[in-house]
């Protein structure tokens, strides 16, 4: 399994970071999903938007691990991907917007085959958690992250149900091993590694790879969910 590695700049140090296996989005679809989405980033807006160029499918939440602890983490997903290799990657597919209780405003989305995803992810986190890991143990639901409440201003029904979000779909290439910075840092991610998704259409999902992901950060937009 080839395995393409960047830092950009100084970060992550040469330490412990808040580190997670994602799926990036293509550009195509993270275009749409921004323009439907617009409202949320608007002057004023009253939800804290997160940054589109930082948008990501968390497969498997590390939390505060150290390098070493990484590039286990990277070995397992390898081995992870290195099993499904005969079949390609699921397709994923926006479904509808939702939340999660009233801090968090996603996308959820869903796969097909139905349960495909989820059976890779499961068998992803048995085996971190083998390698001696801790994963949180809570059901897998595929999300990207659209905002999270401000202050006392709560994520609510109505604001889920404002949102009219494009049928978009695609099919991951690669998984990421990502970083979230500290607060003031001037991007939210860094995508430290890639494990390419044998089976996948080559460059089907032309989002962040190895290397920084840009975008403002208003703080650590971590999805951990």
């Amino acid at each position: 399994m080839a395995v393409t590695r960047a830092v950009g700049g100084t970060w992550p140090p040469d330490g412990i970071a808040r580190r997670f296996l994602a799926l990036a989005v293509p550009v195509d679809v993270r275009d749409e999903l921004t323009r439907a989405t617009a409202q949320l980033r608007t002057r004023g807006a009253e939800l804290r938007a997160t940054p589109p160029a930082g948008w990501h499918v968390t497969l498997a939440f590390l939390g505060e691990v150290d390098p070493a602890e990484a590039v286990v983490a990277t070995e397992v997903a390898g081995a992870t991907l290195a099993v499904a290799a005969d079949a390609p990657a699921p397709e994923l597919v926006v479904r509808r917007p939702g939340r999660f209780g009233d801090r968090v405003l996603v996308v959820q989305l869903g796969a097909e085959p139905d349960h495909a995803l989820a059976a890779v992810v499961e068998r992803l986190h048995t085996a971190l958690r083998a390698a001696g890991l801790a994963v949180p143990d809570r059901a897998f639901r595929p999300h990207l992250t659209l905002a999270r409440a401000r202050g006392p201003r709560r994520v609510t029904a109505r604001d889920a149900a404002g949102l009219r979000l494009p049928t978009s779909r695609w099919r991951p290439d690669a998984i990421g091993l990502w970083a979230t910075a500290p607060p003031g840092s001037p991007r939210p991610y860094v995508v430290e590694s890639v494990l390419p998704w044998s089976g996948s259409t080559a460059g089907s999902a032309a989002g962040p790879v190895a290397g920084p992901v840009a975008g403002p950060v208003a703080g650590p937009v971590v999805d951990s969910t």
